[in-house]
């Protein structure tokens, strides 16, 4: 067997699986010339105009006995002297043409058509960061595969496309590296995928509640962002990307509930730095849902518990209050939720200065008018602040603080407790697309947990997380 067979058997084996993979054949007589390239990385136009065009004209004009160098205009030809650097070349970009009466040791001739314009320089607004790079996906899904593929240049990266919707025809695209991925995961994504039936998808987030677990889920089992580094770190775990044309949110699954703490950012740090700012935000997210329910269930119910003094001025302060203490908390979220809505939806121009004069405005009218008493209003605003810490959970968590806050303010403690004791309960028994919401704590996964709170040095961190792959795999430099 010789090196064009060869070569063509080993692309077709390493290649398959990828929907975006392409051969392009030109038969002039007994002559077969094959191309090979992967759509978005390589540039169709190029290819045409360097490599195909030339290449018939030359047949047609008898000169096809020519040498292959002189018919091929393509700047950057070159020939590959191994299959691996074949597969390197069509992974880059480049595309490969190959005959049968290539020399021996030649597996086919690299044609320098990368696609230079897939790139886009936008910089996500909702995942902005100060090192890192500065690119995120756009609504193209191919050209959102072309980013993830410039940064993982393996054939195990795998891509599969399927359509759904019956009137928009949506183009649904999912990635993964074989021999990595969780096979159960991937399973369960390809068979709620299956079962969508629906007449239009215009957005990720459609797909997302469709393919969540739990049809009313309050907490995400579904991840998702706009940044092609965040992603493709995330496959490198073991997840799967599911990229939906029209949108540039890209999915991300299993997701589990410690990612929401992770900032792409953190990677780029020191070690003492990163786990200080994660556990900084773990600390935000507690105060942010459990002090506004807390603080009033003491107050209300349990003012014996406080200190004497603070008891006395928190007495003060509500001399004079016209409502109780738990709607004088549940009025203050109300206004500052509308005040976010307000500045979130206004044109940007207008819409912070109406947020603040706003927020200004109504808490000195409320104060002066004994609707909201000053520690309430601090204690409000300090949660509403910490919320904004972590923006994963940022709409989630308001619906669970006004839930707990209703019960603790109704039950005291013993309702604060329970409440907090039966949602740990939930959240231990949840999962995302078969792996555990709480890992790697529950259950306990030691390779998971040197990247939650404590974030160990990368070069420590030699296992690929069982609790996300389900395979006990090491991180091997070339694998």
């Amino acid at each position: 067997m010789n090196n064009f067979e060869l070569l063509k058997k080993d692309l077709q084996k390493a290649f398959s699986g990828m929907e975006d993979f392409f051969l392009r054949t030109l038969r002039f007589g007994n002559d077969e010339f094959l191309i090979y390239y992967i759509r978005g990385l390589s540039a169709g136009d190029a290819i045409n105009r360097f490599v195909i065009s030339p290449v018939s004209e030359a047949y047609l004009q008898g000169e096809g006995a020519n040498p292959i160098e002189s018919i091929v205009v393509s700047s950057g030809f070159t020939a590959a002297k191994s299959a691996e650097e074949a597969k390197n070349s069509l992974l880059s970009g480049n595309s490969l043409l190959a005959f049968a009466s290539m020399p021996s040791d030649i597996f086919g001739y690299i044609c320098a058509t990368r696609n230079e314009t897939a790139r886009t320089n936008t910089e996500p607004e909702t995942e902005n960061v100060v090192r890192g790079p500065h690119e995120g996906f756009n609504e193209n899904a191919q050209q959102s595969e072309v980013l993830l593929r410039r940064r993982i240049k393996s054939e195990r990266l795998k891509s599969e496309k399927m359509t759904l919707g019956s009137l928009t025809k949506t183009d649904v695209i999912i990635m993964y590296i074989d021999g990595l991925v969780n096979e159960k995961a991937l399973g369960i994504l390809k068979k709620r995928l299956c079962a969508i039936r629906a007449d239009a998808l215009i957005d990720s987030g459609s797909v997302e509640m469709y393919i969540s677990d739990g049809k009313h889920a309050l907490y995400p089992t579904v991840g998702n962002s706009e940044r092609p580094d965040k992603v493709a770190g995330k496959i490198l775990e073991g997840r799967i990307a599911v990229i939906v044309d029209g949108s540039p949110v890209v999915l991300t699954v299993p997701y589990l509930f410690t990612e929401g703490f992770q900032v792409s950012e953190d990677y780029a740090k020191s070690t003492f730095f990163a786990t200080f700012v994660r556990s900084l935000r773990f600390a935000a997210v507690l105060f942010a849902l459990y002090l506004p329910a807390l603080f009033t269930a003491l107050v209300t119910h349990h003012m014996d518990f406080l200190p004497r003094e603070m008891a006395d001025y928190m007495a003060s302060t509500r001399e004079g209050m016209t409502v109780s203490l738990l709607w004088e908390v549940v009025t203050a979220f109300i206004i500052f939720e509308i005040l976010r809505e307000v500045g979130l939806r206004m044109p940007k121009a207008v819409g912070s200065a109406v947020g603040i004069v706003g927020s200004l405005i109504l808490g000195e009218s409320a104060v002066s008018a004994g609707i909201i008493s000053p520690f309430v209003l601090i204690i409000v605003a300090f949660s509403a602040v910490c919320n904004f810490i972590c923006a994963p959970y940022m709409n989630p968590n308001g619906i669970y603080r006004f839930a707990i806050l209703l019960v603790s303010g109704i039950s005291g403690i013993f309702g604060f407790f329970t409440f907090l004791t039966a949602t740990l309960l939930v959240g231990c028994g949840k999962s995302s697309f078969g792996v555990p919401y709480f890992s790697p704590f529950a259950p306990i996964s030691t390779d998971g947990l040197s990247d939650f709170l404590y974030m160990s040095p990368i070069w420590r961190q030699k296992k690929v997380p069982s609790c996300v792959s389900g395979r006990n795999l090491t991180r091997t430099e070339g694998k």
